[in-house]
């Protein structure tokens, strides 16, 4: 095809518009370290049902359940009368019609329009039936993988010390196969592009006629085209401070489009199509209404339940876990032993951000601040692993190290076959070097965030992280600690426990007023999330009778959760080996004794906290800046791979493969996924996952509450934009936050 000349000054987009649509892609993080994120991340400036209007614009998506859906709660009273006329007098401001359920039901059915934006791709396929658009995210999935490929293929791409746009340039300039498809001089244009990506943006976007007010939304559309490809540059752009990928991508995508002009007359990148909206008045009104008849059950929940301060008996045993909703059943099976047994929710790296076999173990909102790593290695085994691996891997040696270590291969795959394998849990003693006054600011900070008293602690505190074991699932990492970075907390609960037994650092606590009793002992744990055990570690500071009376509580209480998770959890072959965090649905702060009576159905992320205490707030800024942020990425996780499992989800686990190491195709070709698999949210025959935005529930003065939003403007648009609901709780007085910082008292 003829390629125009570059634009003139007059028609170059600003680089602001082409950031702006870049930074609305999320990171997609690696397989290895699967962190929960908001798949919604770069659009929560915008109100919830803005977003939802812009993804069935640009990603051609609904962000809603569908009405079949809604109508199915509806008739089983997830849905409640009174919430739907609340809701939809709160969305239109208008009054609520007579009979709100019948009003929801009849709506429910009825279509809006919605104006789609196109690629090039888009416009040919919806205009003559083929299919481009796949052909193009195949053409550019093969390179990218091949790119960033982190050791999964022995071949690497020529081109791999270049940048991605480079890369990809030399390549395509050689490749005939869009030319063998039909895609008439593609390798002229390519070869014509300019050798930055910026050059190259501006350029392909002239040749493309694209400029007016829908630039951002068409370069939108883009990179949702590839959504996956593009979530993962934008991860690894965060991991590589300076490299524009998310540009590249870019650049590269509307190469294809440009290309695919040289086939079509026709096509106005300023005109799209009108298709059915998935996102309707009703359908909002009914996720609105869901979501009320879920708060007013828990707060009704919660208002009931005794408040007041812990007895001032001593314990026998506290138990600190994370705030992770699957720790939630654990701590009732753990407590309903005795009075004397507390239990604590806490962020389950435990105030110690740390890097550890070049991994960080914290939230990715945070960098760890020191190095821990393991007291043994065995350096000869790494070297034999990894001659074996390119032995196996060569293109000569590969048949013949089969059949050579075909008998050992045997003998692990009839292993897995009857169940015997099993996947280890713990590490080695560890070791670090941390100056004494780091170490001791790291316990004093853990302690107050704790909102424990000092004084009181038991003689056995359980600091207890937790982690799956699953076997053969790339998705692994998802089902261990979300607060840990896709990591197990084992290591961080190990850390803070020897810390908190170290001498010197109680010595120099002692100084600061903290005084921790001389007989109190702390103990690392690990909660095995798919069996429900807990696993000790560095348990010789404990007394013989100690330890067999922390083992039998802690059995009890594995035992009264028993399930099929052993089994589940050595099946090479099972693809629900956990449930993870489905059902999440609320962030609670407050004290122990809000929910110790209450069974809370493993819906809940448990965080205490005690607001007499936190004198200056700060405790109250730490939760709702870091660990309700976390929780609210987590929710949205879930959430936006429930509504539209096709665009933020992975879809079924059973037919995915593992590209680079670092994500997964959904057969053998395709856009990278993103989200959950299927599996993870599916029983097969119904939803496990009820798709609810985040309740938190926050026993604290609104005032303090206002103080810690104002300071932190990204939480403030979580909970303005309607991307989480925050309730605050006095007593048995209970308030929502509504936009514009109006609190709404709630009936309970």
């Amino acid at each position: 095809m003829p390629v125009k000349s570059l634009p003139s000054i007059e028609t170059t987009i600003p680089t602001s518009v082409i950031d702006a649509a870049c930074s609305r892609i999320p990171p997609l993080w690696p397989l290895q370290n699967f962190v929960a994120v908001n798949p919604f991340l770069g659009l929560t400036g915008r109100t919830f049902q803005d977003a939802a209007r812009l993804i069935d614009s640009v990603g051609h998506g609904r962000m809603l359940m569908t009405a079949e859906y809604y109508r199915q709660q509806l008739g089983a009273g997830a849905i409640r009368g009174e919430q739907i006329a609340a809701a939809y007098t709160d969305y239109t401001g208008l009054p609520t019609p007579e009979d709100a359920a019948k009003w929801l039901e009849s709506e429910l059915g009825r279509n809006e329009e919605s104006a789609r934006i196109l690629t090039v791709a888009d416009w040919i396929d919806h205009t003559r039936g083929t299919q481009w658009a796949g052909f193009v995210t195949d053409e550019i999935s093969k390179w990218f993988s091949s790119y960033y490929d982190r050791g999964q293929s022995r071949w690497e791409m020529p081109w791999n010390d270049e940048s991605l746009y480079g890369a990809w340039k030399h390549a395509a300039s050689l490749d005939r196969n869009p030319e063998v498809h039909g895609l008439r001089g593609f390798r002229s244009l390519v070869r014509a592009l300019p050798e930055s990506e910026d050059a190259a943006i501006q350029h392909l976007l002239f040749l493309l006629g694209v400029n007016g007010g829908q630039v951002e939304d068409f370069l939108h559309r883009q990179l949702m085209s590839i959504f996956g490809w593009s979530a993962w540059s934008a991860y690894m752009e965060r991991q590589l401070p300076g490299d524009m990928l998310t540009r590249q991508v870019l650049a590269i995508r509307l190469a294809y489009d440009a290309a695919l002009l040289g086939i079509v007359e026709g096509y106005d990148a300023q005109h799209g199509i009108t298709a059915p909206s998935s996102f309707t008045a009703a359908g909002y009104i009914a996720q609105l209404a869901a979501e009320g008849t879920f708060r007013s059950a828990l707060a009704a929940k919660l208002a009931a339940a005794p408040v007041g301060k812990r007895g001032t008996s001593r314990k026998r045993l506290q138990a600190v876990f994370c705030i992770d909703v699957r720790s939630e059943a654990y701590r009732r099976a753990l407590e309903s032993q005795a009075e004397e047994i507390e239990t604590i929710g806490f962020a389950g790296f435990f105030g110690m951000a740390l890097e550890f076999q070049g991994s960080a173990l914290c939230p990715v909102l945070l960098s760890p601040g020191y190095q821990v790593k393991s007291g043994t290695m065995n350096p000869g085994k790494g070297w034999l692993s990894g001659a074996w691996e390119k032995l196996r891997a060569s293109a000569s040696a590969c048949f013949p190290a089969v059949e050579t270590g075909g008998l050992w291969y045997g003998a692990a795959i009839l292993k897995r076959l009857l169940g015997l394998q099993d996947a280890r849990v713990g590490i080695p003693k560890l070791e670090w070097q941390i100056p004494l006054e780091s170490r001791v600011q790291l316990v004093a900070d853990a302690l107050r965030n704790m909102s424990v008293s000092v004084r009181d602690l038991a003689p056995i505190v359980l600091i207890c992280g937790h982690g799956s074991r699953t076997d053969n699932n790339p998705y692994g990492s998802s089902l261990d600690c979300g607060a840990c970075g896709g990591h197990k907390g084992d290591v961080n609960a190990r850390f803070a426990a020897a810390l908190m037994n170290d001498t010197e650092v109680r010595h120099e606590l002692r100084g600061r007023g903290i005084l921790i009793p001389t007989d109190t002992v702390f103990v690392a744990g690990l909660h095995v999330t798919t069996t429900n055990e807990v696993v000790l570690y560095d348990t010789e500071l404990l007394t013989p009778a100690q330890s067999e009376q922390l083992q039998a509580w802690l059995r009890h209480a594995s035992e009264s959760l028993a399930s099929d998770g052993v089994k589940r959890s050595r099946d090479w072959s099972e693809v629900r080996p956990e449930w993870g965090l489905a059902g999440n649905a609320a962030f609670i702060a407050a004290p122990r004794s809000r929910t110790r009576a209450l069974d809370l159905g493993g819906r809940a992320f448990l965080h205490d906290y005690d607001s007499t205490a936190d004198t200056d707030g700060s405790v109250l800024n730490l939760i709702l800046a870091a660990p309700v942020v976390v929780a609210s990425w987590i929710n949205l996780q879930y959430y936006g791979s429930t509504v539209n499992n096709g665009l933020f989800g992975s879809g079924n686990k059973v037919l995915h493969n593992v590209v680079g190491t670092f994500g997964v195709w959904e057969g053998n070709a395709g856009d990278l996924r993103t989200g959950l698999p299927m599996q993870s949210l599916h029983d097969g025959r119904k939803w496990v996952h009820e798709p609810l935005r985040l309740q938190v529930f926050v026993e604290a003065p609104r005032a303090s509450i206002d103080a810690v939003l104002e300071a932190h403007p990204e939480v403030r648009e979580l909970v303005e934009n309607d991307w989480i609901h925050l309730i605050a709780m006095d007593g048995d007085a209970f308030s929502e936050r509504k936009p514009a910082g109006v609190w709404r008292r709630m009936g309970v």
